[in-house]
């Protein structure tokens, strides 16, 4: 039986800052877009094309991410996976040039992929059942940390040192995060090894993902949900400042709030799923209720980019991401229910299609600012994710509607 020990709670700690850290360095280009743009000469589709480099590389690595933790163990892979990443961020400090900068992106996500494999891995292997959940909530709560976190850091650091500072620093704590990795993980490393897997193992699990119907209509959710959230991250920094004239400190400022609602979201869509069962309706009906209230918010992006108040755009923002992060919730659960058996590798396959279609709208959504038609791109975003609603409330049969 495994019993929960002081030091494994402590490594549960790092592996929230992992995340934190995950999240910190990828947000370190979309919030001094600005400055790289203008020392490089690169357009917003340029910056298209280097934000859709980390995209691929996630996408790649995030579908054989879960095989790959199997194979050789998290106590090895993962300081890897975040050396790689902190290294790669660290290095765009001291790129030359825009393929330079491409070339970083894609190391930046072929290391970040592997974050959720590799924490999941190790909770899985180190903590019994009943406390898997809180060892997962902690870490994943990171990824909001971080976000927040991030605009703080990277303005104080930019505005003081220089854009290139921001992303030296931010690499320089995941080589931090190693050293605690290697001296934590010692007493356990029997435990976080690899174990033997077969191809004929994964392509029995393949079949059995892809035979599902259900699996391709969760599908157009990964691609169309995952891409407005993608695009919250990547690009909402950027328009503040260079549409809506707010200045750096500012507009970095102002897009915590965005993230603010990302984190609400996530909280407030389980309470009141919760509620509603309370209640008396069925558990497929409140999530129907909370994927149409996520779509209604997730509508306001199309006012963002019409409406003349620079801050009431930042609500309209904030109400977006309270419903893509309440849609995604939803959608999360779906997939759990989807293969019981072979969870992560659903997800994993489900994100690397989400990643994919994002990786190649960015150039796009860059072309569309140049020629000043943001406003197209946020029309869009706020009326695909109706689409993506529709098909689940009538693709899936009832004994899995949502």
């Amino acid at each position: 039986m495994i019993k929960t020990s002081r030091r494994t709670w402590w490594l549960c700690g790092l592996l929230f800052l992992a995340t934190v850290l995950n999240y910190l360095d990828r947000q370190v280009l979309a919030l001094t877009a600005e400055n790289i743009m203008a020392e490089f000469d690169i357009s917003k589709e340029g910056l298209g094309e280097i934000i859709a480099a980390f995209r691929y590389a996630y996408a790649v690595f995030q579908l054989a991410g879960g095989w790959l933790v199997d194979l050789l163990g998290p106590r090895a892979l993962y300081p890897g996976a975040v050396g790689l990443w902190s290294a790669a961020g660290m290095l765009t400090g001291f790129a030359g040039t825009a393929g330079a900068l491409w070339s970083l992106r894609f190391a930046l996500g072929a290391g970040e992929a592997f974050n959720w494999p590799c924490a999941l891995k190790v909770t899985q292997r180190l903590l019994p059942p009943k406390d898997r959940a809180l060892a997962n909530g902690i870490f994943n709560s990171g990824a909001a940390a971080g976000a927040m976190i991030a605009p703080i850091v990277v303005t104080l650091v930019t505005l003081s040192f220089g854009w290139r500072a921001a992303f030296v620093v931010t690499g320089v704590l995941g080589g931090i995060w190693v050293l605690g990795w290697v001296w934590l993980t010692r007493p356990v490393a029997g435990q976080l090894g690899g174990a033997t897997t077969t191809s004929g193992a994964l392509v029995h699990t393949l079949r059995a993902i892809l035979s599902k119907r259900a699996f391709w209509l969760l599908a157009v959710s990964a691609v169309i949900v995952n891409s407005v959230n993608y695009f919250l991250a990547d690009w909402i920094p950027l328009y503040l400042k260079t549409e809506r004239g707010f200045s750096f400190a500012i507009g970095n400022t102002l897009s915590i709030l965005v993230y603010t609602g990302l984190e609400a979201g996530n909280i407030l869509v389980g309470v009141f799923v919760k509620k509603l069962v309370e209640r008396g309706l069925s558990l497929a009906v409140a999530r129907q209720w909370a994927l149409f209230l996520s779509c209604v918010c997730m509508s306001f992006v199309a006012l963002a980019g019409v409406v003349s108040s620079s801050y009431v755009a930042v609500v309209c923002l904030m109400l977006t991401a309270l419903g893509v992060a309440g849609f995604l919730v939803i959608y999360l659960t779906l997939v759990q229910d989807l293969d019981t058996a072979h969870v992560g590798a659903s997800a994993g396959l489900l994100g690397g299609m989400g990643n994919l279609a994002y990786g190649f709208l960015s150039p796009h959504i860059g072309r569309l600012s140049d020629l000043h038609h943001t406003s197209i791109t946020f029309g869009v975003a706020g009326v695909l994710p109706w689409l993506a609603f529709l098909v689940l409330f009538f693709g899936l049969e009832r004994h899995e509607a949502p």
